[in-house]
């Protein structure tokens, strides 16, 4: 069995307060949706991919998260 998630990233969400030019590393490997319920559950990550495009001030992509899980 299979699972395909879409997780949707987007550096502006976190300029909020910040300088136009600032630097985000504060908030680098923050992902809102978390994959452990899936882990927990016996789903394991077969493939990872990403995809997406940047201007001079945002980054804005997806990252495409294939599961799987033995039926049984």
């Amino acid at each position: 069995m299979q699972k395909l998630l879409t997780i949707y990233l987007d550096n502006s969400a976190y300029g909020k307060g910040k300088m136009i030019a600032g630097n985000f590393a504060d908030k680098h490997a923050t992902v809102e949706e978390h994959l452990q319920q899936y882990l927990s559950e016996g789903w394991r990550i077969s493939s990872v991919s990403g995809f997406g495009a940047s201007s001079d001030l945002a980054v804005r992509g997806w990252v495409v998260v294939v599961l799987e899980k033995n039926e049984g």
